[in-house]
């Protein structure tokens, strides 16, 4: 479940002192000319979040709250797993595909007198990273289909499909649903994963078999998400 947490080249030619000058300003200008981010900043990820008003009415943020289990809520995380589906539950326990990232937000919506969470994670990373976290998460939906781990010490079995319905965000993107049985209690989770150049942005819906799915704000939520992922991910291409 979701608890609280949180170059420039130098040349001579020989040639005139009007040639001379005219390289001299083209480097100054050169030398002036910030260089493109490696990855979202900071605040770059934080615009990248949803915002309330993304979501349909019923909806609250919870405050200081977050998807990170390991701040806390270690008997949550589900560990042990095979290495090829180990990205599903990498996005399960801290909300992203890589530990060593660059900048991250979190924030999570609740339903106002439900047990439905709608939460997003946006994490960066330089491209080639980003880009290579996306094809084991891709290989894990599409190759795992169930397996097992430990939740909590105990045996926990994890479903992961892919959806039939694969909208396009970004770069590229993946939606999935994931199934956590543990003895007798079960979690369900609807999930989609996009990646903009070097960000990578999850959206989680954790629902329960009581009252709204929570879909609807799940689908919204999700389309928005790619829609600012792309927003601040340009801002680094």
């Amino acid at each position: 479940m979701i608890r609280t947490g949180q170059w420039l080249p130098s040349a001579c030619d020989g040639g005139s002192d009007s040639a001379g000058k005219k390289d001299d300003k083209g480097a100054q200008a050169a030398a002036s000319t910030p260089s493109t981010p490696e990855s979202l900043t900071a605040e770059q990820a934080q615009q990248a979040l949803v915002a309330l008003g993304d979501l349909p009415a019923g909806w609250k943020l919870e405050a200081n709250t977050g998807m990170d289990k390991s701040q806390g809520a270690d008997d949550d995380m589900v560990t042990g797993v095979k290495p090829l589906c180990a990205p599903v539950t990498a996005v399960l326990n801290s909300g992203r595909l890589e530990a060593d990232y660059k900048a991250n937000a979190q924030e999570v919506f609740t339903k106002t007198g439900d047990q439905t969470t709608v939460a997003q994670d946006v994490s960066a990373y330089p491209r080639a990273q980003a880009e290579k976290a996306m094809a084991g998460l891709r290989a894990a939906v599409e190759q795992c289909g169930t397996f097992t781990g430990k939740q909590g010490g105990k045996k926990a079995t994890v479903t992961v499909k892919k959806t039939a319905e694969q909208p396009k965000y970004g770069d590229e993107s993946l939606r999935y649903t994931v199934k956590i049985v543990q003895g007798d209690m079960q979690m369900d989770f609807d999930m989609g994963t996009i990646r903009s150049h070097g960000a990578i942005t999850t959206v989680l819906n954790n629902y329960s078999d009581r009252g709204d799915r929570g879909l609807g704000a799940f689908t919204k939520a999700l389309s928005k998400a790619g829609e600012k992922l792309a927003a601040a991910a340009a801002k680094t291409a």
